[in-house]
């Protein structure tokens, strides 16, 4: 098949992406009517994978391909994406060096405008997919966030219904509990969840084990009425209580010889977090007996049960812009960004609000894509004081010239990471990726070469230093690194560790964990089809040797 060298990529990529898509049980197989065709230039490369298959830059990969001969001398091979020496050529075989930059992937031939794709080498390396990481399938949706638990597990929200295919017949909608390997915990049995058509955005864990959940549901197993946020038990159910409310008007007919129910109906079992928000929370955070939201939640609504009827209930409604503090019960916090006097939350963000780190200090540092906060110009990115508020301490001057999409904080190196569609940082030049102290200034001599082809918009420093960058983006300055690539602490390509094949997805977080070897490990998840060349159901773990 002739191919054209400037779609050859976007053609690999989408056939990488249908692939990951299909279900075993649909596949059906059809002759190939195309089969026995004249090759172009009568060049053909074998379907049998190269010798050696796995290798390192600089070693010598034998393929086996036919009618390159008449060519050798105008022909080139690119490996992945990056040039290759053709170290020798025959009536049958192509023998190529592998390039220093080289990573895992296909390979082609280019003779003017036609190429001829090769089989799949993979490129060894300090980077590997972990397989004692046991997903399986993975999750049928979005991943939206993984957090460690108290019982050295993990709980994974999200818009899933199956996890490695548990949740037949009940599904899970939205919420997961796996192993520290990966195995999915029988024991989390949530009752449906937050329903068919709800989504469960973040958690945060309570000293207890239970839990508290963000996200866009209106039911939670078998309550209703809820308003995207939920507090539930280590085992996955909602925790209710029983609130006194007014009998209906129904409950006692004294002419009609039933029951008095005037009793039975003073009672209502409710959910135990008697708050809400008209719009998902982006974000729950829980320090110190309290609960930090984050989002564009606009309302906060509380009932006033001993108004309310078990049919009807009295809602109490406030404003709130951006963050609001609770206790754990749902009631509103008046001393964190609110402006009690007037009972209305101060004006938060006057754009859209993309993520934020609740420090081990109890600030709060927002990013998103907004000019202001409260008011004052802030450049996307600002940090609030434990009342709150804008903290002019915080030392990220003009800020970010344009979106931020990620936030991350390591409390080893006690260093911040943000990445996103901007182009400086507090005026200093940078390319959407940028390493801040703790008090929000950049870190001196980090720098990074330039995203192509789309942008970074997740990235996670590990203790070692290292740094693991996720994006839309597929060469890192001159070099392809399809999705993601590992970063040196000063901003540098970290040689061999960029050994590994394209991530194709988006994706929404990565947390540092370790192997069932004890090695390094880094779980990634989000809606992500494949990585390395492999389907992984939007969750997989890297490992990365030392």
């Amino acid at each position: 098949m002739k191919i054209s060298l400037l779609y050859y990529i976007a053609f690999v990529s989408l056939i990488a992406g249908l692939a990951s898509g299909c279900k075993k049980g649909n596949d059906k197989y059809f002759p190939d009517p195309y089969a026995g065709g004249k090759a172009p230039l009568g060049i053909l490369f074998s379907d049998a994978l190269p010798t050696p298959n796995i290798g390192g830059p600089g070693e010598k990969v034998t393929y086996m391909v036919k009618g390159l001969l008449p060519y050798k001398d105008t022909m080139h091979f690119f490996l992945n994406g990056e040039p290759a020496v053709v170290a020798g050529v025959t009536d049958s075989t192509l023998t190529i060096i592998v390039p220093a930059t080289a990573s895992s992937g296909t390979g082609w031939v280019s003779i003017g405008n036609q190429i001829f794709p090769s089989p799949l080498f993979r490129v060894s390396g300090k980077v590997k997919m972990d397989n004692t990481f046991k997903a399986g399938t993975g999750t049928d949706g979005t991943i939206y966030q993984l957090i460690p638990t108290s019982d050295n597990r993990f709980l994974l929200t999200g818009n899933f219904r199956l996890y490695n295919s548990n949740g037949q017949g009940n599904w899970l909608n939205g919420i997961a509990k796996i192993e520290k390997h990966g195995q999915f915990v029988t024991d989390m049995t949530t009752d449906s969840a937050a329903g068919r058509n709800g989504s469960l955005l973040s958690a945060a864990e309570l000293s207890d084990g239970r839990f508290l959940l963000t996200g866009n549901f209106s039911t939670f197993g078998y309550k209703k009425n809820l308003q995207n946020i939920a507090r539930v038990n280590a085992f996955g159910k909602i925790d209710t209580v029983v609130q006194t409310v007014i009998p209906d008007e129904s409950s006692y007919n004294p002419d009609g010889g039933g029951p008095d129910l005037s009793e039975v109906n003073s009672r209502d079992t409710v959910s135990a977090f008697n708050g809400g928000t008209l719009s998902s929370a982006r974000r729950v955070f829980v320090m110190n007996g309290k609960a930090y939201f984050l989002g564009a939640m606009g309302r906060y609504t509380q009932t006033f049960y001993l108004g309310s009827t078990r049919t009807t209930k009295v809602l109490d409604y406030r404003t709130v812009n951006t963050v609001m503090r609770t206790d754990l019960d749902g009631n509103l916090d008046s001393s964190y960004h609110y402006d009690l006097s007037q009972h209305v939350g101060y004006d938060g963000a006057d754009g859209g609000v993309n993520d934020g780190l609740l420090m081990p200090d109890g600030k709060m540092i927002v990013i998103g894509f907004f000019a202001k906060f409260d008011k004052t110009p802030v450049g996307n990115i600002v940090r609030l004081d434990a009342n709150g508020k804008v903290d002019p301490s915080f030392n990220s001057g003009i800020g970010a010239d344009g979106r931020i999409s990620s936030i991350t904080y390591n409390p080893s190196t006690q260093k911040i990471l943000i990445t996103g569609d901007f182009k400086t940082y507090k005026g200093q030049s940078c390319n959407g990726v940028m390493l801040l102290n703790a008090d929000g200034s950049p870190v001196t001599g980090f720098t990074t070469e330039t995203f192509s082809g789309g942008s970074p918009n997740y990235a996670l420093q590990l203790k070692n230093g290292l740094i693991v960058v996720s994006g839309s983006f597929i060469k890192f300055g001159s070099r392809t690194r399809n999705g993601m690539l590992v970063l040196n602490a000063d901003g540098t390509l970290a040689g061999a560790y960029n050994n590994t094949g394209a991530l194709n997805g988006g994706v929404m977080g990565m947390l540092e964990t370790t192997s069932a070897e004890g090695e390094t490990a880094v779980i990634i998840y989000g809606s992500i089809r494949s990585f390395d060349n492999v389907n992984v159901g939007n969750i997989f773990r890297i490992v990365l040797a030392k």
